[in-house]
């Protein structure tokens, strides 16, 4: 300060300041002096007022940044810290819907597996309802061959009605027949036979041998079929024993007598044929179900022909020929 004023000094002031107290030029300068202070301490008060004015507002603003910066920090560490926090619970969420994702795979993974086993679980089954039904499908046409080998039917013999009379003592009827037993072609097997029996109603008694049903459904070859002895044939009116005789007994029965040579189990058969039907035993071992007699009969009518016949079970049965057109024979 004390430099600037002197500064001042100088340049207003060229002259000496005491050159004489009593002259004129001496009052002058006395009063530019005063004034000169006057200006001089005039600017003072103002540069130091604007002074301490500038230091006074960078104190407050010193202050005020210094009061203020704490708040800010602080205020910005809130902010960091609610952002951290927001940034921890979005990644929180990331992570639990990436759980919740992951679960949801394996979940998939655990369905699909669980399909797979479903699909394989299924497709062995249809494999083996297939084989299941493949093999009903054997039994079923095994069955049906069985059966339809059970329901065939052999012809064994012919009955013709020759003539048919009533005899005026009695009223009766006396019918003549011809009796032949034949092929499955109906060739006959031997030369027919005539009978005149009393009655119309005709009877044919026979023995039946009956196999089990096992051997006619595998088609075996002595046991596919029953057999059957014709013993007698009579009518009525007449008792069994006053029949005529068919077969002989201890022989082969004709209608089995085709060619050929018999095998032994056929050797066994008709030569102790009476033997078997009457020993179970024997006739289990040699795989025959029953054996027994069986007559059947039918109302005979003039100038008829009847086929009798032998499914393979053991029915015997008479079946009537077509007749011929008239004029025919």
């Amino acid at each position: 300060m004390r430099r600037l004023v002197e500064t001042l000094l100088k340049r207003n002031f060229r002259a000496p300041l005491f050159e004489g107290t009593d002259s004129p030029q001496r009052g002058v300068g006395m009063a530019g002096m005063m004034d000169s202070i006057d200006r001089i301490n005039s600017w003072v008060r103002t540069t130091l007022a604007a002074i301490v004015v500038g230091a006074a507002g960078w104190a407050g603003w010193f202050g005020y940044t210094n009061y203020t910066a704490g708040e800010r920090a602080v205020r910005d560490l809130d902010d960091a810290r609610a952002e951290l926090v927001a940034k921890d619970e979005e990644l929180a969420t990331l992570s639990q819907d990436l759980q919740a994702k992951q679960a949801t795979l394996v979940q998939r993974d655990r369905q699909i597996a669980d399909q797979v086993e479903r699909i394989q679980q299924q497709d062995d089954t249809i494999t083996q309802q297939v084989a299941e039904i493949e093999q009903q499908q054997k039994e079923i046409d095994w069955l049906d061959t069985a059966l339809r080998l059970m329901k065939v039917t052999h012809r064994v013999a012919h009955l013709r009605v020759l003539d048919q009379t009533t005899d005026e003592a009695t009223g009766r009827k006396r019918t003549t027949v011809e009796f032949v037993e034949v092929s499955d072609g109906g060739q006959p097997l031997e030369e027919p036979r005539s009978f005149t029996l009393d009655g119309d109603v005709v009877f044919i008694d026979s023995w039946i041998v009956k196999f089990d049903d096992q051997y006619i459904e595998q088609a075996d070859q002595d046991r596919s079929t029953s057999l059957v002895l014709f013993r007698r044939i009579f009518g009525e009116y007449q008792e069994p024993n006053e029949g005529f005789e068919l077969d002989q007994r201890g022989t082969r029965p004709t209608a089995y007598a085709r060619g050929g040579r018999e095998s032994e189990f056929e050797k066994k058969i008709w030569g102790d044929f009476w033997q078997i039907a009457n020993d179970s035993s024997r006739a289990k071992e040699m795989g025959i179900r029953a054996a027994h007699g069986n007559a059947i009969s039918i109302k005979a009518m003039p100038d008829r022909t009847y086929r009798i016949t032998l499914r393979a079970s053991g029915d015997l049965s008479f079946q009537p020929e077509m007749m011929a057109p008239a004029g025919r024979n």
